[in-house]
């Protein structure tokens, strides 16, 4: 090697080869542009030092490098000694240019979490969000314990009036009452005129009777002379009827039928025709004797005569002299309603002997067929 540090030429061509001498200066792994002789790459940096094939320094560090041209490497040195005192301190450098603003350096590390800081206040509300969509019905919760009761209601306003109820069943018959005075009828005058009639001139309780007779008949009184009662049977047909007399009367025991037996009480009560006649009419009468309660039910006081022609074994009813009195008894009835009727002219012949009879009877129609009234009843009957 040639002193002044610039390598043997032989030595510069050997490049990409390993030189055999003990510098080994170059490496074919690339050349350091900063040594001029194209061998700075392993001088002064320490890559091939400690290497076994590097200059013999055997696991040392190259020495720095000499000012060029020096060789490439140089000898080691020898064996290093113990680290000496440190200096002091030199004086501080001046300072470096200014740092290109563009340039930014690389990013610390980040630091350590700081402390939690305080909470701050409260922001104000924001505005309301839109609403939502319903959500699905819930289940259905348990049936709630009962309420308390309320307060009653004001009272409302009273209602129409319904329809009147069908009539109720007869009540139980009350206890019989007293014994009422009974009423006397006594034939007054018989007089003759245009038409017949029966006046009752003084009035209750003791009736007196005037007869008027049409001038070209006869007329026979009859007259109870006190209280009849007549009953009618449980369909409302005719019940136990009453016979007259000359002022007096009979009940009969049994219920009127179309014929009437010549027993005791209707042999008594009936007269014989001296001589042939023409019946020609029936006038009748009657007062109620006590006060009536016959609700729906209408009853009908009635008067017939009847008759039986000499040989015959019972009387018979002449239907042309039947009359229903009128107006009938319904509802409340009180005493001594009058009710009375007149046949229209009739012409029954009759032969001499003809007994005759005049019976009252009562009938009944509605929800209480059974009914009984009681009073004074009279009649007559005209003959030509």
């Amino acid at each position: 090697m040639e002193q002044g540090g610039t390598l043997p030429a032989v030595i510069q061509q050997k490049k990409g080869y390993e030189s055999m001498n003990i510098y080994h200066c170059q490496e074919p792994r690339g050349q350091d542009p900063r040594s001029p002789g194209g061998c700075g790459h392993d001088c002064g940096h320490g890559h091939d030092c400690g290497q076994d094939h590097d200059c013999g320094c055997h696991h040392h560090n190259c020495c720095p490098p000499p000012p060029p041209p020096a060789p490439c490497c140089v000898p080691c040195p020898g064996p290093m000694g113990p680290m000496g005192p440190t200096g002091p301190r030199g004086p501080m450098g001046p300072t470096g240019p200014a740092g290109s603003a563009t340039m930014t350096g690389a990013t610390g590390p980040m630091g350590p979490a700081g402390p939690r800081g305080p909470m701050g206040p409260t922001g104000p509300q924001g505005v309301q969000g839109i609403q939502g969509v319903p959500g699905p019905m819930g289940a259905t919760g348990p049936e709630g314990v009962q309420g308390l009761q309320g307060v009653p209601g004001p009272t409302g306003a009273t209602g129409a009036t319904g329809a009147t109820g069908a009539t109720g069943p007869s009540g139980a018959a009350g206890p019989a009452g007293a014994t009422g005075v009974a009423d006397t009828i006594t034939i007054g005058t018989t007089t003759v005129g245009q038409t017949a009639a029966v006046i009752d001139t003084t009035g209750s309780p003791n009736h007196v009777l005037d007869f008027v007779l049409p001038a070209t008949a006869s007329v026979v009184p009859f007259a109870s002379g006190g209280t009849i009662s007549l009953t009618t049977g449980a369909a409302g047909e005719a019940g136990q009827p009453c016979l007259l007399g000359f002022g007096s009367f009979v009940q009969l025991p049994s219920q009127l039928t179309a014929e009437l037996a010549p027993g005791a009480e209707v042999s008594a009560y009936s007269f014989p025709l001296p001589a042939a006649a023409t019946l020609t009419g029936l006038a009748a009468s009657f007062r109620s004797g006590f006060p009536l309660c016959l609700s729906s039910t209408v009853l009908s006081v009635s008067a017939l005569v009847f008759a039986a022609q000499p040989g015959a074994p019972s009387f018979t009813p002449i239907p042309q002299t039947a009359v229903t009195l009128s107006p009938a008894a319904t509802g409340e009835v009180p005493a001594g309603q009058t009710f009375s009727a007149v046949s229209g002219p009739i012409a029954v012949s009759l032969p001499a002997g003809t007994r005759l009879l005049l019976v009252f009877y009562a009938s009944a129609n509605g929800p209480d067929p059974a009914q009984i009234i009681s009073g004074q009843a009279s009649a007559s009957i005209g003959l030509a």
